[in-house]
């Protein structure tokens, strides 16, 4: 499939020129290299790996991705397919701005759109080449108007269709991914491609925000009521929710397992020979999608509406969401803000989540 030609015709713009078409030039090897911005978090970058293999299907020739992204989050990128070199930062774009002038990107993916992601287009510009840029349609605006006045301008539009629609100067990336017999489903790295026997009901804790956290309490009620399922109760999470972990086990028993500061690689491996993820909105519910792992989702202030539910998850996942609120959700963008008098996560009982779990295991039993 060719390339779709960029503004200005006669071939296709590269850093410094234009690269005539390769019917012209006999025997000509042609390598474009694409540089794809995600800076954060775990679950975005996760959710930006079908670009990644859009790239590949829609341009001709060899293609060489390189992304960036915070060393924080280079697990979710470092040996995924498709995906030639990582370059990651600390604190600022300077970091490696020279480095990446000196590979020459002929292209710029930006998912990030911010003022650290325009740094770096703008060091890419400098000198007599050009680096052709595409970014991302965030739709910012119109999600502020859904958590402010209930206005859905969204209509169920899923922020991976705005990633894939980031290359529509190439053509269709839907089309392109579909020609490949690809599904445009979620990937991790170093997963392994067969699974294991299901070892495990892994509860993910964590949450960035308040408005996303599973309270305790509910946890406690959870582990009690999934004992004697046949199988390990397994905790993840980060150092922040390791003491949450060991109170929980203290109040559990032997059956539940505390691995809450596993690192995200080990995360993915836990995740993919479960047998059910219990998670709220976070970047495990994206990693569990890409493991095709069986979930109960809980949502509290943030809401499916704002595009960032789970990406063709498993089929017989079941997403919670919070009953009877006294005003529209979603309550924030984030999950920082939380609108209601008795809070949206707590709108959402143990019981509820228990029988959706007791369901979704009644389905996937070999």
């Amino acid at each position: 499939m060719r390339r779709k030609p960029l503004p200005k015709g006669g071939g296709f713009l590269l850093s410094g020129g234009y690269l005539p078409d390769v019917t012209e030039v006999p025997h000509m090897e042609l390598t474009t290299k694409v540089l794809l911005i995600r800076f954060s978090s775990m679950g975005d970058i996760i959710l930006t790996s079908p670009v990644v293999r859009a790239l590949h299907a829609m341009l001709e020739g060899k293609v060489d991705v390189h992304y960036l992204t915070k060393s924080a989050f280079a697990d979710a990128v470092s040996g995924l397919e498709g995906v030639e070199k990582v370059w990651t930062i600390d604190h600022t774009t300077a970091e490696v701005e020279e480095g990446l002038r000196n590979e020459g990107f002929h292209y710029v993916v930006d998912l990030h759109d911010n003022a650290r992601s325009a740094f770096v287009k703008r060091a890419l510009r400098a000198g007599e080449g050009r680096t052709f840029d595409l970014t991302v349609d965030k739709r910012s605006f119109d999600k502020v108007l859904l958590v402010r006045t209930g206005w859905d301008r969204l209509k169920g539009q899923h922020v991976v269709e705005r990633y894939l629609k980031t290359l529509t100067p190439f053509g269709s990336p839907f089309e392109a991914l579909e020609g490949q017999g690809d599904g445009g489903g979620l990937t991790v790295p170093a997963v392994p491609s067969a699974r294991k026997p299901p070892s495990s009901i892994v509860l993910a804790l964590g949450a960035a925000h308040a408005g996303k956290a599973i309270p305790e309490q509910h946890w406690a009620a959870i582990l009690s009521g999934l004992a004697g399922q046949g199988q390990a109760l397994q905790l993840i999470g980060g150092p922040s929710e390791s003491k949450m972990a060991g109170r929980l086990v203290d109040g559990a028993g032997d059956h539940v397992v505390n691995s809450c500061g596993l690192s995200w690689r080990e995360t993915f491996e836990v995740l993919s020979n479960a047998a059910l993820l219990i998670v709220g909105d976070t970047g495990a519910m994206h990693a569990g999608a890409a493991m095709h792992t069986p979930m109960v989702v809980v949502w509290g202030c943030t809401s499916p509406s704002l595009g960032m539910g789970p990406w063709k998850p498993h089929p017989s996942t079941i997403q919670l969401e919070p009953a009877n609120p006294e005003r529209g959700r979603p309550c924030s963008r984030l999950g920082n803000r939380c609108r209601h008098s008795t809070p949206c996560m707590h709108r959402v009982s143990p019981e509820r989540i228990i029988d959706a779990a007791r369901e979704v295991l009644s389905q996937t039993k070999p």
